[in-house]
């Protein structure tokens, strides 16, 4: 039973043509049908790879123009990153971690202890980052609807930006 299974699903059309030929082979009974039939079923693979892979090359095209319009958006500061919570987060962190320990050893301290901070900054940063992150990844990847769009802050071209540029 497997092994039919396998035969149907394999990658290869003709394991697919081969079975559905040997169940036509059950019910046409001259040879010329069932030669026709075949034909006819390859034809029908042939179009489905065709269809298959026309889908393939428009979302390749389409995560093309993405990257190109985002490389020639003229906001600087979109490129680099849009959610400001991220650039504020790493301020803190910089300012807490870097800054502090310096300053206190530039006071003759030996031992540095930055200022502990709270639990909910370290989990709405770290969700927001964390958010962000996989919504950049899965729009990237090419999962591209409202929810990712809302998530990184993209928005769909208007018919406006092609006049504006």
């Amino acid at each position: 039973m497997m092994d039919f299974i396998g035969k149907i699903f394999s990658n290869s059309a003709s394991g697919l043509i081969t079975s559905v030929g040997e169940v036509a082979d059950k019910f046409i009974t001259t040879t010329e049908e069932k030669n026709k039939f075949k034909l006819e079923l390859e034809s029908l693979l042939q179009k489905r790879d065709s269809q298959i892979e026309q889908t393939f090359r428009s979302e390749l095209q389409a995560k093309e123009r993405i990257l190109v319009a985002e490389l020639q958006q003229g906001d600087s500061y979109t490129k680099r990153a849009r959610p400001t919570l991220v650039y504020f987060g790493l301020m803190v962190i910089f300012f807490n971690y870097c800054l502090i320990p310096l300053l206190q050893f530039a006071q003759g301290a030996t031992q540095f202890t930055p200022f502990a901070l709270p639990s909910e900054f370290w989990l709405a940063w770290g969700g927001v980052v964390g958010t962000w992150s996989i919504g950049r990844s899965a729009e990237r990847v090419g999962f591209n609807n409202k929810l990712t769009k809302s998530i990184t802050g993209n928005r769909a071209p208007s018919l406006f930006d092609h006049a504006k540029g």
